[in-house]
């Protein structure tokens, strides 16, 4: 088995597009919407959905917004929505807040002369009145008097250049306005645009206004003294709206093609090894007998194959590319839908897959890997994978050549990844003889072939890709 944003050229003075995170968000977004399509000039509205059952999908469509399908998760979410978008501006806002005609004003008159720092957050507000509320907007407006942190109910507007700068938003379970923050202030800092976006109360309300205040304010402290995100996540529950909630469709009706899952559970993530399809640096050993063209079609073409047999599972899909500045490269051939894309690490191939299953173990318990030179290897294959780790520890796809082409675990044994002789037949062996001694109980999938060699390419392939 076998990936970090470009940068733009510089951001113009215009141009913004938005991105709405949801899940179940048919009774908020309706209001969110119609002040976005106030503001002028109209900008791009993409709504990142996350699996809704409520309408949300078609309110967004209806009002004229995008709409594509995403991981379930803010941060991925987000991500997804701004790849989606090519404007050279980017507000992120939350599907329950709401943009008053002071604050378009205001971020129109920023948008026409931004600051050097081409990055701003708004002032907070609550949708309600009353002691308690004055109480907890006083104290976040001491927070950033103090501290300068911003938090994702208050909006966030960038340049897409500074976006991409500083790799997108985390892929942490939660924090992950708090870490983009950080970051933006890391690097050049970050704006306070004086004008509030109005958020929400119905988190303080589900919890008690007091318990929720005292919750976010340690959890946020905890984070910020080194606790990971994903130690902190079972502490704060995730707020999904539902129909029970008052947020229904007005037809009641579910999103066609929705995939209810445990929201209480991450979802696993399947991790794809791949490299840009570039003539002379793709399957090297086929072009001996094709010609570097001819293999680079054939890798794009399984490649292609691959991720497009993955989409819609019950899990994330992770395109770990290489090399480093082939983003949108690979965007623009396997498309964005439902992928998320990181760069692979440097080192070697080992390296590369322990660092990508150990960042993606502090988001899942389950972790797939695959290459892309199976191209028979597809959404089937990967849950019998997930189903098979009810039973195990690890679970191989062995390969004809003597290596695998699927890896799945339950948890992170660095000793399967170093030391082992990549690219021979002894990858597998290697593997099993690691496991054993780590104390791994292993089950393997149905042998398939790797597509390294001519005599591995059988016709129907050759013609599909020629």
């Amino acid at each position: 088995m076998t990936a970090s944003p470009s940068s733009a050229a510089g951001p113009d003075r215009g141009g913004l597009g938005v991105v709405i995170p949801t899940l179940n968000e048919a009774g908020a977004l309706p209001a969110l919407l119609r002040d976005l399509q106030r503001i002028e000039p109209p900008p791009r509205i993409v709504v990142a959905d996350g699996g809704s059952g409520d309408g949300t999908r078609r309110i967004a469509r209806e009002s004229g917004a995008e709409v594509v399908r995403a991981p379930r998760g803010r941060a991925a979410q987000m991500n997804v929505g701004a790849v989606a978008l090519s404007t050279p501006w980017l507000l992120f806002v939350h599907a329950d807040s709401r943009i008053p005609s002071g604050t378009r004003n205001a971020l129109r008159e920023w948008l026409e002369s931004p600051t050097d720092d081409e990055a701003a957050h708004f002032a907070f507000r609550l949708d309600a009145r009353g002691p308690w509320w004055t109480f907890i907007e006083t104290g976040q407006r001491l927070r950033e008097a103090l501290t300068g942190m911003a938090y994702g109910d208050q909006g966030l507007l960038v340049s897409r250049r500074r976006w991409e700068a500083v790799g997108g938003f985390p892929p942490l379970p939660i924090m992950e306005d708090v870490e983009m923050v950080l970051r933006l202030r890391r690097t050049g800092g970050i704006h306070r645009i004086g004008a509030p976006v109005v958020t929400s109360g119905r988190r303080y309300r589900r919890s008690g206004v007091l318990r929720g205040w005292l919750r976010n304010t340690a959890l946020i402290g905890l984070y910020r003294l080194g606790v990971p995100a994903h130690r902190l996540a079972p502490l704060y529950p995730p707020h999904h709206p539902t129909p029970t909630e008052g947020h229904t469709s007005s037809t009641g009706a579910a999103d066609p093609g929705s995939h209810p899952s445990r929201p209480d559970l991450p979802s696993p993530v399947v991790l794809v090894f791949a490299k840009a399809p570039r003539p002379g640096q793709v399957k090297t050993r086929l072009a001996a007998d094709l010609g570097d063209d001819a293999a680079a079609a054939l890798y794009r073409h399984m490649g292609r194959s691959v991720v497009e047999g993955l989409r819609g599972g019950p899990y994330r899909t992770r395109i770990c590319f290489a090399p480093a500045d082939a983003r949108d490269e690979m965007v623009q051939w396997l498309g964005c839908r439902e992928l998320e894309f990181h760069p692979q690490s440097p080192g070697d191939l080992g390296r590369r897959m322990e660092v990508a299953a150990a960042t993606a173990f502090r988001e899942a318990p389950r972790v797939c890997l695959v290459g892309t030179d199976t191209p028979d290897v597809g959404r089937e294959v990967v849950e019998e994978a997930f189903r098979e780790l009810n039973h195990a520890d690890l679970v191989l796809g062995p390969a004809r050549d003597g290596g695998y082409y699927l890896l799945a675990m339950n948890r992170l044994e660095p000793t399967l990844f170093r030391d082992v002789p990549w690219s021979t037949s002894q990858v597998m062996e290697t593997t099993l003889e690691r496991a054993r001694s780590a104390g791994l109980r292993v089950r393997t999938l149905t042998m398939r072939v790797d597509v390294d060699r001519i005599t591995d390419v059988p016709p129907s392939l050759l013609d599909a890709a020629s």
